[in-house]
């Protein structure tokens, strides 16, 4: 056994030299072909490729030259402008490859200046009124939302960056009312395809809401979610979990758990959905309606309240009696869809109920304005733009929940 052992090793170590042999020998002769094809060559196609390949060169290095050289055109451009001082419509001739921010007169500095009057952090040279109309616009604090929503906000929760990333499509899991405008203008492609997830508004923007229940054979959609299965029953949360998810693409595990625990919290503390809960009962046709007033305040309450609504806000009516036109009618099922006023107080919440958890109260046209001495009301409103401002301003102590919903707080800016 041994002997015939050792002869297959040699027989296979032979064999092994010949093989790397015939390999080193075709290599050769494929290098000795290609040197007599290099010889054979004319010599005008040779030349004919080499000034081919100079061509390119030279067209390369030109394209690099004349890049350069637009650039720096630019940027003494700008840097004249910088010079003369003037400033005036520079963001709208804003360059992507200049570095303003190295400029010398291009100095922020911290915002570290505070409001006297609402104790707003600002920059050094913005103007002493952007705040707070200097003490005439007072608004009470923004609660802080409960877990998980909290920690889901500030990053403290596992689930923090699917949720940030897309917070978004979970704000429209749980709107109560659509978003529509006069003209939106999508970016897309030649192909038809959408390649960017903005979109332009051009003219009036609106929030439409339909009725609580779909009409027969038709799908839950907004406000409707929120009454599929009736009872808070774990096969109801289940069903109102599988629409939102289906109907906004939401199909990870993460994104489901999510969309549980938030429908959980606003089904505890919304007060319009508590509103709409309890008054649902009251529907006894298709003919009942609930109202929500657009003005009415608890007794002995302030209209400049960021108030929660409440009981006495609703009333059950019959179809044809008089509504004002910013009141807010929903009807327990019809075929039609109601324009929401942008000054109705439940605009916000209805629309961004991850914001507004609470169905808190939002911009309204009789907030009055305060007097900077006496700190009474006067005869003065406020108006929309002093009341956002207002609520986007950073304070010492004070979480502002709205500037840590990401692309959701630009909504809410546009449509206010």
């Amino acid at each position: 056994m041994s002997r015939s052992t050792s002869r297959a090793r040699r027989l296979q170590n032979s064999r092994s030299e010949r093989t790397e042999e015939q390999i080193q020998l075709q290599n050769t002769d494929a290098r000795v072909r290609m040197t007599r094809l290099h010889q054979e060559e004319p010599e005008d196609t040779r030349d004919e490729r080499n000034e081919v390949r100079r061509l390119e060169q030279r067209q390369s290095r030109r394209f690099t030259v004349n890049r350069r050289r637009t650039n720096n055109q630019q940027r003494q451009q700008v840097h004249r402008a910088f010079i003369s001082d003037s400033f005036l419509r520079l963001a709208f001739q804003y360059e992507p490859d200049i570095e303003y921010y190295a400029h010398s007169k291009v100095v922020i500095g911290a915002m570290d200046k505070e409001c006297p009057h609402c104790h707003a952090l600002k920059f050094k040279n913005e103007p002493a009124g952007m705040c707070c109309a200097s003490g005439k616009v007072q608004l009470p604090e923004i609660e802080t939302p409960p877990e998980p929503l909290n920690g889901l906000l500030n990053g403290t929760d596992p689930d923090s960056n699917v949720f940030l990333k897309s917070i978004l499509r979970f704000n429209s899991c749980f709107q109560m009312t659509s978003f529509g405008a006069t003209e939106i203008v999508r970016n897309t492609n030649e192909n038809g395809q959408q390649f960017n997830s903005t979109f332009k508004i051009r003219g009036q923007v609106y929030h439409k809401m339909g009725s609580l229940l779909p009409m027969p054979n038709e799908p839950h959609k907004f406000l409707q979610i929120y009454f599929m299965g009736g009872e808070d029953s774990g096969s109801a949360l289940a069903n109102r979990v599988n629409a939102r998810c289906n109907y906004n693409n939401l199909d990870s595990l993460y994104a489901r758990r999510i969309v549980s625990e938030l429908d959980a919290l606003l089904n505890e503390h919304n007060e319009l959905l508590k509103i709409f809960k309890s008054h649902m009962h009251q529907l006894q046709s298709d003919n009942h309606a609930i109202v929500i007033n657009p003005d009415k305040t608890p007794a002995g309450e302030h209209i400049r309240r960021f108030n929660a609504p409440v009981v006495d806000d609703v009333a059950g009516i019959m179809v044809g009696d008089c509504t004002a036109a910013r009141e807010i009618v929903i009807r327990r099922r019809n075929n039609n869809l109601q324009f929401i006023s942008d000054t109705h107080r439940s605009y916000d919440a209805l629309q961004y109920p991850l914001i507004f958890w609470k169905g808190q109260d939002g911009y309204c046209i009789n907030i009055k304005q305060r007097d900077t001495v006496s700190g009474a009301e006067t005869n003065k409103n406020v108006s929309s733009k002093d009341y956002y401002a207002y609520r986007l301003m950073i304070r010492r102590g004070l979480d502002n929940v709205i500037l840590r919903c990401r692309e959701l707080c630009q909504g809410v800016l546009s449509s206010g």
